[in-house]
């Protein structure tokens, strides 16, 4: 801090990922922005990417060219040596092989991706600060990259360029170790020569053997543009476990493939969520649009029984509801049985079966309770026409004979309007009687 002012301290990032020669296809797909993750892409920015720094616009094929010969190089070269000292069951064995790869299989393969970049306000906001254009910086950092590159992997970077369409300007360089190896060695007092393998092996680069000495590298070299070195993160974890205290985390830097399908597991996770959640919405609305056309149907129907519109009826014996003839003919705005039982079969199948089975029992205890009375004035009305016609007997014996023979006529229609009196009071029991005394033989008076 100098006169209360203070320069912000910008870390130079280096990194360094592993590859596989199968990988650069994709790898060159994603750099003329025609395949892998775009999203992060301003596609508006890509043409100022420009052509590649270190290499040619083929230099995938080209390295998957060479890479093809030198595997076909050290397969003739084994089957030469194995010649030389007549091992014929190798050679035999090597051929049913056939070629093998010109690495050695490793965690993170033989080849090795570079990204050198710094946080975007180093190129935007602290440039203007500076007076500095943004275009001019990133220029500078290139320049600086390109000569950091070639100063420690030489002719093994194949690859480099600048992405200026993403969220800061970076450098992507490739590194293809070469180098030979001898395959095996002549046996004592044996002239014969060594045999050799051309092979991809990182661990011939210092800067890619010790990671902090490479960190150490870039944050000398980038000094002249005002970047530091970033945080010794090893060296601050291996103080922490030389003096017993609980080293930092080590920041892990995700690999581009890595992170690509992890996104994709989340947004796959976030979009079944969200199918879920809109089908369980999409039910429960269903529900409150069902609950509601119930509800709707028997008030409907309530307000149909209120008005007369709808009268109760035996349907198929059970109880129902119908439309009342002068309803059908003078109502045109209210909703017909019909419409009511195709907008809710439930609430329909309630209400009229409610209100059939209160009209049922209405009607049907009135009935009953006429019925009732009716037969209690018959039996009253035959009790007093037998007291009657006992008078009319005993009455009898002191008229003349002709008298008493047409009161006996007279007395011989009593029965029968007895019956008829029965009949009304309880049908069913005048039945039964009648089927008893026709089952009798009549009687002689």
């Amino acid at each position: 801090m100098d006169g209360g002012s203070f320069k912000i301290e910008y870390p130079v990032v280096l990194r360094f990922e592993g590859l596989y020669p199968h990988q650069l296809g994709g790898y060159e797909a994603h750099r003329l922005r025609k395949g892998g993750d775009l999203s992060h892409v301003d596609r508006n920015r890509t043409e100022l990417n420009g052509p590649p720094l270190i290499g040619s616009e083929d230099w995938a094929a080209t390295a998957l060219a060479e890479i093809r010969e030198m595997t076909t190089e050290n397969f003739t070269a084994e089957l030469e040596s194995l010649e030389k000292r007549k091992r014929k069951k190798d050679i035999e064995r090597r051929i049913v092989e056939g070629p093998k790869q010109p690495w050695r299989p490793t965690r993170h393969g033989p080849m090795r991706e570079v990204i050198l970049t710094v946080n975007k306000d180093w190129f935007s906001e602290d440039a203007k600060f500076f007076g500095v254009d943004q275009e001019s910086r990133e220029n500078e950092f290139g320049v600086h990259a390109v000569a950091w590159l070639k100063d420690n992997f030489g002719d093994n970077v194949i690859h480099a360029r600048a992405d200026r369409d993403e969220a800061a300007y970076h450098i992507h360089a490739v590194i293809m170790p070469r180098t030979t190896v001898e395959i095996a060695k002549p046996k004592a007092k044996v002239l014969t020569a060594t045999a050799t393998r051309r092979m991809l092996q990182p661990s011939i680069h210092p800067m890619i053997e010790n990671y902090e000495a490479a960190q150490d590298s870039v944050g000398e070299w980038f000094a002249g543009l005002g970047l530091v070195r970033g945080k010794r993160t090893a060296a601050a974890i291996r103080e922490a476990r030389d003096t017993g205290q609980t080293p930092p985390k080590r920041r892990r830097h995700a690999k581009t493939w890595e992170w690509r399908r992890k996104e994709e597991l989340r947004l796959k996770a976030e979009a079944s969520t969200l199918n879920e959640e809109r089908h369980a919405l999409e039910a429960r609305a269903a529900r409150v649009q069902e609950r509601e056309d119930e509800a709707e149907t028997v008030l409907a129907i309530a307000e149909g029984v209120a008005s007369g519109t709808f009268v109760p009826d035996e349907i198929d014996d059970q109880p129902g509801l119908v439309e009342a003839p002068a309803a059908q003919e003078t109502a045109t705005a209210s909703p017909t049985l019909d419409a009511l039982r195709k907008r809710s079969p439930s609430g329909f199948a309630r209400a009229s079966g409610v209100f059939g089975r209160a009209w049922q029992r209405l009607f049907g205890q009135a009935r009953t309770t006429a019925e009732a009375e009716a037969a209690a004035g018959v039996a009253d009305a035959m009790q007093q026409v037998s007291e009657a016609d006992e008078l009319i007997a005993k009455a009898a014996t002191l008229l003349p004979k002709d008298t008493r023979t047409l009161v006996a006529k007279i007395r011989q229609t009593i029965p029968a309007i007895m019956r008829r009196l029965e009949q009304r009071a309880n049908p069913a029991s005048v039945d039964e009687k009648q089927d008893g005394k026709s089952s009798e033989k009549p009687r002689r008076e």
